[in-house]
């Protein structure tokens, strides 16, 4: 029995997902009973295929990606921030981590509470801390902003200026960090669940949870607008920023399925189940192991070519 409900609780718990107008990254799990990590860092690398790019020991707590560096809170006591560099692989266009399969630890985070989220502002990481409300810190653990309280609470980047979403029976109120403090803004009446807040194209977005179906709202002012709605996808599941929009549903099987909602026309495209693609060989790594098999050959000829010397037996 607590075996369902343990599941079901992880089932329900948002994926672990990030894009932009280049890539889009998620964590799955691997299938249950496989050799190796739990979990893999993926990166989805066309309309119908994505690639293992990172192993991981334990599902990070938060995940962005910011211009070419992919960043990631690691679940350790305490917390240790990851980064990879990505860099574009000239034959074929792909941010790729470099290098391949690893990622540099940046500092370990003492800081109180839960982290729930990473953002940027002016370029530098901002973590989202869930400790009795939220509040965003940065590196050192210095607070950048005060308390937002409310069990449904989520900050995100609007331009250079952090926003927040608090809902309360069914209220959801805005609010912006300026001048050290969070000025309350527009209030929203919705019918369901605040999910999440994703800001695109400058546009607030809140993802909105009623029954078995997700709505997506457009925030203008005091005006809401429906951008789309869809049926809640399976497992652990995201809406993140790519061209347009773009929803990644990850399962327990390793089952991962995806769609783009187009901007603004709100139109999605019919969900696709992503099958893995396995890694090539980097143009260096191929250049390399051509080399090191060119001089094994070349050892073998010259050991094979040295003719052992005649022994001279004595006659007598």
């Amino acid at each position: 029995m607590i075996f369902f409900v343990i599941a079901s609780v992880l089932a329900t718990q948002p994926l672990m997902a990030t894009g932009n107008d280049v890539g889009v990254w998620f964590v799955r799990d691997t299938k249950p009973g496989s050799i190796g990590p739990p979990h893999e860092l993926c990166q989805q690398i066309d309309q119908e295929s994505f690639q293992v790019i990172l192993p991981l020991a334990k599902r990070p707590a938060a995940l962005a990606v910011h211009g070419q560096t992919l960043w990631f809170v690691g679940e350790s006591d305490p917390p240790v921030l990851y980064r990879a560099r990505l860099v574009k692989n000239q034959g074929t266009g792909e941010l790729r981590i470099v290098p391949r399969r690893r990622a540099t630890a940046v500092t370990p985070l003492v800081i109180q509470g839960a982290v729930r989220d990473l953002v940027f502002i002016h370029d530098e990481p901002v973590l989202v801390v869930e400790d009795e409300g939220v509040q965003c810190f940065d590196l050192e653990g210095k607070a950048v902003t005060p308390k937002l309280a409310g069990k449904e609470t989520h900050v995100a980047t609007q331009g250079s200026t952090l926003i927040g979403a608090v809902s309360i029976a069914n209220t959801v109120v805005l609010y912006t960090f300026k001048d050290g403090l969070w000025q309350v803004g527009s209030k929203h009446e919705i019918d369901g669940q605040l999910l999440d807040l994703v800001v695109h194209d400058g546009w607030p977005l809140l993802i909105v949870a009623q029954e078995n179906a997700i709505k997506i709202i457009g925030l203008q002012q005091e005006k809401q607008l429906k951008i789309a709605s869809f049926p809640e996808p399976s497992g652990r599941w995201l809406v993140v920023e790519n061209d347009g929009l773009h929803v990644l549903g990850v399962e327990r099987n390793g089952t991962t399925t995806a769609f783009d909602i187009g901007w603004p026309s709100g139109k999605s495209t019919e969900p696709i189940e992503l099958t893995e693609q396995f890694g090539s060989l980097e143009t260096v790594e191929l250049v390399l192991m051509l080399i090191t098999t060119a001089i094994f050959f070349v050892v073998m000829v010259l050991i094979l070519s040295r003719k052992p010397k005649n022994i001279k037996k004595n006659d007598g």
